[in-house]
């Protein structure tokens, strides 16, 4: 009988939202835990290998994951918080000024204030396309999500395990900490969930084509 990743996820997806609520003690960490591990299934089952973990893990999510989940959409608060730290003042402020002119109490959701990697560089055409990717939802929810639970048993220092204010059930937002001038991400498990069963979808219908030959540059490479 063939292996329907489907009906795989499906299952997953079931698990994950069940400990995220509460059941048998579970929480956001068990469910990112387990759908993050799908997704990273079905990427090593395309691209085969070691050391490429992250880029294939973004690259699937990029080229099969609904376009209305917005795989590659770019998160300006922290894009904005890198550039700071970097020192590229001038590119920071730009876009604080287009894209983040709010109250630092408001909270914010995602469409509120990120936008496409063209919108970013037709503002500020001194970056890099590998600067810009490295915070697309894609990009940080593997960096600030996935690996922190892997590895460190909590998210990362941008991300949250939580949503501050009531939004859509799979709607990515963002909320302040009162020690910290960065606002914090939040991806909600209904949007992971989404994430992994439009993947999965795909991949059932191209599974024939496993494994593919690694691309000369991944997306996340620019």
């Amino acid at each position: 009988m063939t292996f329907s990743r489907c009906d795989w996820v499906a299952k997953k997806i079931d698990t994950a939202l069940r400990l995220c609520a509460g059941e048998c003690g579970g929480s956001y960490a068990e469910g990112v835990i387990i759908l993050s591990a799908a997704i990273s299934a079905m990427a090593a089952e395309a691209w085969p290998g070691s050391g490429i973990d992250k880029m294939r893990f973004v690259e699937i999510i990029k080229d099969y994951c609904d376009a209305k989940l917005n795989p590659t959409r770019i998160s300006v608060p922290l894009l904005i918080g890198r550039l700071r730290d970097d020192n590229k003042i001038t590119e920071a402020d730009a876009l604080r000024k287009k894209f983040m002119d709010y109250q630092k109490t408001r909270m914010l959701t995602g469409n509120d204030v990120d936008r496409t990697e063209a919108e970013i560089l037709s503002l500020c055409s001194s970056l890099s396309l590998k600067e810009i990717r490295r915070f697309s939802y894609a990009g940080v929810f593997y960096e600030e999500v996935r690996s922190g639970f892997v590895h460190e048993y909590r998210p990362g220092k941008k991300a949250d395990s939580w949503a501050i204010a009531a939004t859509e059930d799979d709607e990515i937002s963002y909320g302040n900490w009162m020690n910290d001038p960065d606002r914090h991400i939040h991806f909600p498990v209904h949007w992971i969930a989404k994430v992994a069963k439009s993947v999965a979808e795909v991949a059932d219908r191209i599974a024939s084509r496993f494994p593919f030959s690694r691309p000369t540059m991944w997306w996340l490479e620019g």
